[in-house]
């Protein structure tokens, strides 16, 4: 089953843009090829539109409404899907983690989640009141595997000083976190990060994010208080890699990183 026909457009107003795009090219017995030259970009950016992989971008959208003679039709789904919490958006993100071949991620207030020990995201889940705290932690470890598959993943974590000072648990479930991320730093494809060893203010700095760069195309995730998007755009994934940029140039080395590790893990003996 390719891509396309796996969508769910009952779920998800992005599926529901990329069925209605591959629905009204075949109504219209044009290739993707034309498309693209209706478009302004080549056939595979079209397949990647009809198959989620990539979100039809507004300007595009209004492009068809005009060729096609449907005002506001394109246009308005995008903006509709654009400001909408999609059902599926969690599965949609586990889906992208699962095929990312790079990672990048940011983490103000907690160690991530592809890097915490199962009782440090016990206690994270405990503390929250997750009535499936324990279902929640073992997705977490299966999740993991993109580290350790026969081609891992690259991940590169940014930590705020007090994701790694803030204790979850007691310090005995700190203290072994703490020593799962020296351990698993050593790994040529994990590279963690800390903003910095004192707790000052630094540019890019607001909620958590992540971009994942796939095969077939990238996926950009923020947390904004309690809200969440996520974003197929290729504009608010540079926006997200240009604010992971800036945070980097505030942060210590890998090196200086895991001696602040150290150091705090020492704290805690």
């Amino acid at each position: 089953m390719s891509r396309a026909d796996s969508l769910r457009p009952d779920f998800s107003l992005w599926h529901l843009i990329a069925v209605e795009l591959r629905r009204q090219r075949q109504l219209r017995k044009i290739s993707g090829a034309t498309l693209g030259v209706i478009l302004d970009c080549d056939r595979s950016t079209v397949a990647r539109y009809e198959s989620g992989d990539v979100q039809l971008p507004i300007g595009r959208a209004r492009v068809l409404d005009r060729e096609w003679g449907m005002p506001g039709f394109f246009e308005n789904l995008v903006k509709h899907a654009k400001n909408a919490q999609d059902l599926d958006w969690w599965e949609t993100f586990k889906e992208y983690e699962r095929r990312a071949n790079l990672i990048k991620t940011y983490e103000p207030s907690l160690i991530p989640g592809l890097l915490q020990r199962e009782d440090y995201a016990r206690a994270v889940y405990t503390t929250s009141r997750r009535a499936d705290a324990e279902d929640a932690v073992a997705e977490r470890m299966a999740r993991q595997e993109i580290l350790t598959r026969q081609d891992p993943c690259t991940l590169m974590a940014i930590l705020d000083t007090a994701a790694v000072l803030r204790v979850f648990g007691d310090e005995d479930v700190m203290r072994a976190q703490l020593s799962h991320l020296l351990e698993i730093s050593e790994r040529p494809n994990i590279y963690i990060r800390v903003t910095s060893d004192r707790l000052i203010g630094y540019g890019g700095v607001g909620g958590g994010f992540t971009v994942m760069q796939t095969p077939t195309g990238d996926l950009g995730f923020a947390n904004y208080g309690t809200t969440a998007h996520m974003s197929l755009d290729p504009a608010d994934i540079q926006e997200q890699t240009i604010r992971y940029d800036q945070i980097g140039m505030s942060s210590l080395t890998v090196e200086a990183s895991r001696a602040f590790i150290a150091k705090t893990l020492d704290s805690l003996a």
